[in-house]
């Protein structure tokens, strides 16, 4: 019996209006686990190389984590994988809410759906019965949220759903798919590919329940794990509880962790506290009518608002942290009620709102420079602090309408739609990805996101990296003083940062390892459909005893990390497979210091210096060839990857 997971994924091909199962060996999930983890061992083995990234044959995979539908908690993450439209390297993004169980509950591990259907339709999913259903009245006519009430109103409460709206109907490139009325998986553009392919909706319910190993095992774990929370929840978390991520913003903004004006700003110059304070915390949460949670979460960062007098934001998600900052600090916006519109209009039309909010930046700063004129964009002002353009501009590249359609694809096609060759160095992205709100330059975890960001398999993403891992090793080493200075140095009583910014400066001899470790153990949690939030709130997260009580499994801390390694491996020779050239993945050469900034925490920063030697020695403790990426044929085979190997040096 499995336990843990079902040991089958479903295949639907919407051009021939098919379905299948296919059963996966408990081998696979041994080496993979579930979410993007398997995903990639599924892409890879079935996708065929080198195809436009619209082209009705890419696949787009919907997963479920292993530990979803168990007795773990902060198990509530779904995935899409497939390669990304928006950059054409491997893709991947992954949302809360309350679709992943839903996956697990229909009796499959997750979904790849292949083809184009000829007209626009919806999937219905229950248990084993898959329709094809046609969308002719939601396609161009319901927006995301909308959509998933009508589908739950047509087919009842018990259905889950994830649609897209107006971004992915446009095949914008920044557009993401949604979940409980507003939550999106956003990076990536996947949007776009479920659009592409004619599909507005998949709506899922079942009645499959998932077999634990040992029951009492994960329940003792969690209930242990639970009540450290409890007991000894850091400053980060009690903030989290409160306030969620929009509690944190007043401290990055000035710390040096919100990058400011298209990062040329200073956000203790540019945006000082008396101005961040006012999309910060209370002011945001005083619209706040009940707390949200997300499936397995017993901790509840979310916030249902409401705005009187505004129809569309009379029920609306609190907005996040990059949300806030993409639209406020950096932007230099400190009207909290446009940001709420912004925000909810991203929802709405399933835009990813830091791709969207960077790509309004950089149209900001070459409106300042004269290179975008007031008559291009219709009258609309792009100045700094006007937040009624923001919310224009806004609406107008998320409808695809007025001058927001040259912006709609994300910033490096805005470059290239507007003629401005002289602004592409303004132009904040990796490979096409617009960079989060998190700056690399920053001396407190600026060098490991600015890492991730640039050696990454799906480039310009923060959520790439868990540099507190070394907590974990040195507890398995049972070295109790340099344990101690592991949890000062991440997780002490320090000036309270958003947490992809807790304090994670590399002092290790050996830095190749500390940030291949951070990175593969980024890949474990993905994999498990855990959320990063989990890890950052003071007690350790005992995923090792959750894996093993819920599989039967025998898993140490270190075979994990070699299952993330694997994961990690697989993800970028999909990259290398399709002709991409690893090598020259890189910042703008704003976000490497170049020039430096000469005010604020930020100026000067020794970040500038390291960014090469460090990548050099992160691909070596990877098992890459550090000038190529090319994995080793030793790394493969160590890995047990015979497909990968036999793909990238034909024997």
């Amino acid at each position: 019996m499995k336990k843990g997971y079902h040991g089958k994924i479903l295949w639907i091909d919407l051009t021939a209006k098919t379905h299948r199962e296919e059963v996966i060996d408990d081998k696979t999930y041994e080496l993979f686990l579930g979410g993007y983890g398997l995903a990639s061992k599924i892409i890879f083995d079935h996708q065929k190389p080198k195809l436009p990234p619209l082209h009705p044959d890419n696949i787009l995979g919907i997963m479920s984590g292993l530990l979803t539908n168990g007795r773990a908690v902060f198990n509530g993450r779904w995935m899409l994988a497939g390669r990304s439209p928006l950059t054409g390297t491997w893709g991947d993004a992954n949302s809360g809410g309350d679709f992943a169980p839903a996956i697990k509950n229909s009796g499959y591990d997750g979904f790849f759906i292949t083809g184009k259907s000829a007209a626009p339709v919806y999937l219905l999913i229950n248990d084993s019965k898959v329709e094809i259903l046609d969308a002719h009245d939601l396609w161009m006519k319901k927006d995301a949220v909308e959509t998933e009430s009508f589908l739950k109103t047509r087919h009842g409460a018990d259905y889950k759903a994830i649609t897209i709206g107006a971004g992915g109907e446009h095949l914008s490139l920044i557009s993401g798919v949604v979940n409980a009325k507003g939550r999106l998986a956003g990076r990536s553009g996947f949007g776009a590919l479920m659009g592409s392919k004619n599909l507005k909706a998949i709506c899922v319910k079942g009645s499959h329940e998932m077999v634990v190993h040992d029951s009492d095992a994960v329940w003792n774990s969690t209930s242990t794990f639970l009540t450290d929370l409890v007991n000894n929840l850091n400053d980060f978390g009690k903030t989290m509880k409160n306030s969620g991520t929009a509690g944190t913003l007043t401290d990055s903004a000035e710390s040096g962790d919100s990058p400011v004006k298209n990062w040329v700003g200073v956000g203790t110059i540019d945006f000082p506290e008396s101005m961040a304070n006012k999309i910060n915390a209370f002011d945001v949460t005083k619209y706040e009518v009940e707390k949200y949670a997300c499936y397995g979460c017993p901790f509840g960062c979310g916030g249902i608002c409401e705005l009187p007098g505004k129809k569309l934001l009379k029920e609306t998600h609190r907005p996040e942290y990059e949300t806030l900052c993409g639209f406020g600090v950096q932007l230099i916006n400190d009207n909290v009620e446009s940001i709420f519109m912004a925000n909810e209009l991203c929802n709405r039309a399933g835009v990813d709102s830091i791709s969207c909010a960077t790509t309004l930046n950089w149209a900001f700063e070459a409106y300042e420079k004269g290179f975008i004129t007031l008559k291009q964009t219709g009258g609309i002002p792009l100045e700094w602090g006007n937040a009624d353009s923001v919310v224009k501009m806004v609406d107008q590249m998320v409808n695809n309408h007025g001058f927001g359609k040259n912006l709609k694809d994300g910033v490096r096609q805005a470059v290239i739609n507007l003629g401005i060759p002289q602004m592409e160095s303004a132009a904040m992205h990796v490979h096409g990805q617009e960079l989060p709100m998190h700056d690399s330059r920053n001396t407190e975890g600026g060098l490991s996101l600015g890492i991730g960001y640039e050696v990454e398999p799906t480039p310009g993403r923060h959520t790439s990296t868990f540099s507190g891992i070394d907590e974990y090793i040195e507890k398995e080493q049972k070295d109790e003083a340099k344990l101690q200075r592991t949890l000062n140095r991440h997780f002490g009583k320090k000036k309270l940062q958003s947490k992809y910014t807790i304090n994670d400066q590399i002092s290790s001899p050996d830095l190749g390892t500390t940030l291949k470790n951070g990175s593969c153990a980024e890949d474990i949690i993905n994999a498990l459909g855990l959320c990063n939030f989990g890890f950052y709130l003071g007690p350790m997260v005992p995923f090792v005893e959750w894996i093993n009580g819920t599989t039967g499994w025998k898993l140490s801390l270190d075979d994990c990390l070699t299952i993330g390694q694997r994961i990690k491996t697989v993800r970028h020779a999909f990259n290398i497979r399709e002709g991409i050239d690893m090598s020259k993945m890189r910042m703008p050469e704003r976000a490497r210091g170049n020039p430096t900034l000469t005010q604020g925490p930020n100026a000067y920063s020794p970040n500038v210096l390291m960014w090469d030697d460090a990548k050099a020695a992160y691909f070596t403790a990877m098992g890459w060839d550090p000038t190529t990426t090319k994995p080793l044929e030793a790394t493969l085979d160590k890995l047990n990857l015979p497909t990968v190997k036999h793909q990238l040096y034909g024997n």
